[in-house]
């Protein structure tokens, strides 16, 4: 058998990530470790194949549309019930800002731009979807996010989440229901990231969800 180094060696980097993810699901910084180790994976290259392959992105892609800057207390003015003042409200409530959920590295490359729209776009889903920030809540969107992006991120979470319930020995019901319900959602729904949401900050989110296709 062949060995393969390369092969080998991205295979260390994922395990390495997951295991600081482990040692806490509830951190930040063990996502991005799990998300560090994915950089130029075969996985990662498969799932911006996916995207690209998707006319709407590939269209905002090319046009290179980027969002403007959020300003949360302009949002939390908006009408009750709109995207940004319920998004505006969710991130106040968790003591997050902005600019703790964008990337500030340059896009050069449309894999640089999917990259950066997975990440700012990741609290706008929370509230599209309707899925908590809580355990269930979070594995729920991951489940959404691999039937809609293929993201290997996705199926390293949700993969850690689960092992974490069962090595603390908590109940399982909550979990799989959420990710059966993401999974679902994520098939039927249009393609969140190749929206202009941030354009739409004042649209009623029971409006967004019936053009998106979600529940209401």
């Amino acid at each position: 058998m062949q060995f393969n180094l390369k092969s080998r060696l991205q295979s260390l980097k994922l395990v390495s990530g997951l295991a600081t993810f482990l040692k806490n699901p509830d951190s930040l910084e063990g996502v991005f470790a799990v998300s560090r180790s994915l950089q130029n994976s075969a996985l990662s290259a498969q799932m911006f194949r996916h995207l690209l392959a998707n006319p709407a992105l590939a269209a905002l892609v090319q046009e290179h549309w980027r969002p403007g800057a959020i300003d949360l207390d302009a949002l939390l003015a908006l009408p009750e019930g709109s995207l940004g003042h319920v998004y505006a409200h969710q991130l106040r409530a968790q003591g997050l800002t902005p600019d703790s959920l964008i990337d500030p590295t340059p896009v050069h490359s449309p894999e640089d731009y999917i990259t950066h729209r997975l990440r700012e776009t990741h609290d706008i889903v929370h509230v599209l979807t309707g899925f908590g920030t809580d355990g269930p809540g979070e594995l729920g969107l991951q489940a959404f996010n691999l039937a809609q992006n293929r993201s290997p991120l996705a199926v390293m979470l949700i993969f850690g989440g689960m092992l974490s319930a069962l090595q603390n020995d908590e109940p399982l019901e909550d979990l799989l229901e959420a990710l059966s319900r993401g999974f679902q959602m994520g098939l039927k729904a249009r393609c969140l990231i190749a929206q202009k949401l941030e354009d739409g900050w004042d649209r009623p989110l029971a409006e967004w969800r019936q053009a998106l296709d979600l529940p209401a």
